[in-house]
């Protein structure tokens, strides 16, 4: 049986949660970064109904996320954004421009997105908590909240 058979399996044998609400009930969303090392729920003690987990290649705030986050926050009455990052995040070494120049090259299309990173997991967090506060399509703007994960072991976590 294959990998993806089993995965299946495991899909078709989970059974719906009877009586719990679509929405989050902490009122929350997590928007942090796809990789398989950060368990969001394991880290902050979430059970599963807790909270909405938005994922992305380093956490940030892409078109996408905001559009993620706006449903969230319009459809499900969310309220609070945090947003979680990392040390030793492969999209710090990433040069977005030389990225999209990559993907047309291999795929002959230009990419209609990009990767809004900086340099540091500090300033890709500081430019994501300020793309989130500024924008308009997130009714809730009061509670957003970020923080850096030290996975590489050089610091503690750091809220911004």
């Amino acid at each position: 049986m294959s990998a993806f058979a089993d995965l299946l399996n495991k899909v078709n044998e989970f059974e719906v949660r009877q009586g719990q609400p679509g929405a989050p009930r902490l009122r929350l969303s997590i928007l942090t970064c796809m990789d398989a090392r950060i368990d969001p729920a394991e880290l902050l003690g979430l059970d599963p109904g807790d909270a909405h987990v938005i994922r992305n290649a380093g956490g940030v705030a892409t078109d996408d996320a905001i559009r993620s986050l706006a449903m969230s926050q319009r459809l499900l009455d969310t309220t609070a954004i945090l947003v979680i990052q990392h040390t030793g995040c492969g999209i710090h070494a990433v040069d977005p421009a030389e990225f999209s120049r990559t993907v047309a090259a291999d795929s002959g299309e230009t990419p209609t997105w990009s990767a809004p990173v900086r340099p540091t997991p500090e300033a890709t967090l500081q430019l994501t908590l300020e793309t989130l506060r500024a924008s308009s399509a997130l009714p809730h703007r009061e509670l957003i909240e970020g923080t850096i994960l030290d996975l590489v072991g050089a610091g503690e976590q750091q809220p911004v």
